[in-house]
């Protein structure tokens, strides 16, 4: 059994918990679809430093029916345009920074993932909480790293390696229950 399968189960347990405790059923569900695979990309990540296609690109058409009539039978699109919108805001922002990046110190520092689980971020928060994700995954990201470095009695530089999925994943999914739960607005 790996080591960190027992904490993994302890969180699949606490999404599923959480979201039955505040959500009604339907958004429950999504919740806990959405919740578990973000911590399955997280871990992923955290091992191998790497977030799988097959997981991140079905989140973004997930989120983007999850932000309209699939979630709220009252709306009249099949699809929030707006989240389509942030989709793009998403994939692109990061996708800036690692281009920007890989110019600037002439190697990879972000990876091709973590832009394509930016977009899934947009699809499932839409533009208006796009930012929030980004802020707390990066300044969880940070602080991490900062830790590591502390611990290891180590310089943190440009050299050292974040899984920024690790942090990314979960703050698309607590971004969005809380939205959804009314904790945001």
């Amino acid at each position: 059994m790996k080591r960190g399968l027992p904490f993994a189960v302890a969180l699949a347990a606490a999404i599923v918990a959480v979201s039955l405790a505040i959500l009604p059923s339907r958004l429950a569900l999504v919740s806990i679809v959405l919740g578990t695979t973000m911590l399955a990309i997280a871990s992923i990540d955290a091992d191998r430093f790497i977030i799988p296609d097959w997981l991140s690109l079905p989140a973004i058409p997930a989120g983007l029916l999850a932000s309209g009539r699939m979630l709220d039978p009252g709306a009249g699109d099949l699809v929030d345009v707006a989240h389509v919108v942030a989709v793009v805001l998403g994939g692109a922002s990061l996708w800036a920074v690692a281009v920007g990046y890989k110019q600037w110190r002439g190697e990879d520092g972000l990876g091709l993932g973590d832009v394509k689980l930016a977009g899934a971020a947009g699809a499932w928060v839409g533009p208006e909480l796009l930012a929030l994700v980004l802020l707390l995954a990066a300044g969880a990201a940070l602080t991490w790293a900062f830790a590591i470095a502390l611990r290891r009695r180590e310089s943190l530089d440009a050299r050292t390696r974040v899984p920024f999925g690790l942090f990314l994943a979960p703050s698309i999914w607590a971004v969005w229950i809380a939205s959804v739960s009314g904790g945001l607005g």
